[in-house]
């Protein structure tokens, strides 16, 4: 189980462990909650966590949903007890900051919405991001468990098969998040010169470069996937026909897990995938801000949260020490 999902399950049971917080004593709008002004617009993957550490934090207010909560109430020093609650739970401190970034864009909505005055908003905006460290989750994958999967994903003679392989192309060479492949469309590639327009977090663009094996799954898919537009991967129904829909994020999931369960190899998530990217770039010695740049991260010291190379150096380096001891 993953960090994110860990605190997620602990924070269903929070309802039970209610701090001290003065109570929200305002009006819930009937017209709009200021959680969804602040997410339209925002992508699925962030919707999605926003409003479960809202939820969260609703829950320590005694209620039963953000939707339920009225956060044009919301106050400095509600926002200083939540976060001191959750550092004193060990919640990691990227899900603070997280917590912290949804309170100050929900405060920002209530203000838009006339339900909080811009001095409140002001102190909200104030609080300050904690500082802390955990050891990156997830894990590099082996180039011969990469090699399995691709056979896994061609011994399927549908056209599953080349479309899986291109997925997994676009996450291990180019990446690639959930979200950005099942965006990807057709026009945007160009198969000359390997690479493709990828729409990131914050509606950046970037450009990302393919592999001649990633290519030649691509060519292989569009010998079944023949429009020149529309989204580059769609499903395919269990009778091999195409549905000209795109994908979701739990669809890229679920061929992942479909991938690795017949490959006969550990679980792999989507994400280790973008981590053995990252990690591999950096031990062939590419600087951190080109690796950055490539992931279409805004900050170097994100992609460096990537990097899953320090245990295995740290585990390689102290194999030069040695006690000399022997059992009895």
């Amino acid at each position: 189980m993953t960090e994110e999902s860990t605190e997620i399950s602990l924070a269903s049971s929070e309802s039970q462990h209610l701090i001290d917080l003065p109570p929200l004593d305002g009006q819930v709008s009937e017209l709009a909650n200021a959680v969804d002004m602040y997410l339209t617009g925002k992508s699925r993957h962030t919707q999605r966590m926003t409003r479960s550490h809202m939820d969260r934090v609703a829950r320590l207010f005694g209620y039963q949903n953000y939707l339920k909560t009225p956060w044009g109430s919301l106050r400095y020093i509600h926002v200083q007890k939540i976060v001191g609650y959750l550092q004193s739970q060990n919640y990691a401190p990227r899900t603070i900051n997280a917590t912290i970034a949804a309170i100050r864009g929900t405060a920002q909505a209530s203000f838009s919405m006339y339900q909080l005055d811009g001095d409140d908003l002001e102190r909200i905006k104030g609080i300050k991001m904690v500082k802390g460290y955990r050891l990156p989750t997830g894990r590099m994958i082996p180039l011969g468990e990469i090699s399995n999967l691709v056979n896994a994903c061609c011994s399927d003679e549908t056209a599953s098969g080349p479309r899986d392989v291109a997925i997994i192309g676009f996450l291990y060479i180019a990446g690639l998040r959930r979200a950005e492949v099942v965006n990807l469309r057709r026009e945007d590639l160009d198969l000359e010169n390997r690479e493709i327009k990828v729409i990131g977090k914050g509606n950046k663009q970037r450009k990302a470069f393919l592999d001649s094996g990633t290519i030649n799954a691509l060519k292989d898919w569009f010998q079944y996937r023949t429009d020149e537009t529309g989204p580059l991967f769609v499903r395919v129904r269990k009778g091999g026909q195409l549905v000209f829909t795109k994908l979701t994020e739990q669809a890229i999931y679920e061929i992942v897990r479909k991938r690795w369960k017949q490959a006969g190899i550990p679980p792999v998530s989507p994400h280790d995938f973008r981590k053995t990217f990252i990690s591999s770039l950096l031990s062939k010695g590419i600087d951190v801000f080109t690796v950055q740049r490539m992931a279409g991260h805004s900050d170097p010291q994100t992609t460096s949260g990537y990097d899953l190379r320090p245990e295995e150096d740290a585990r390689a380096a102290s194999e030069f020490l040695h006690l000399p001891y022997h059992r009895r």
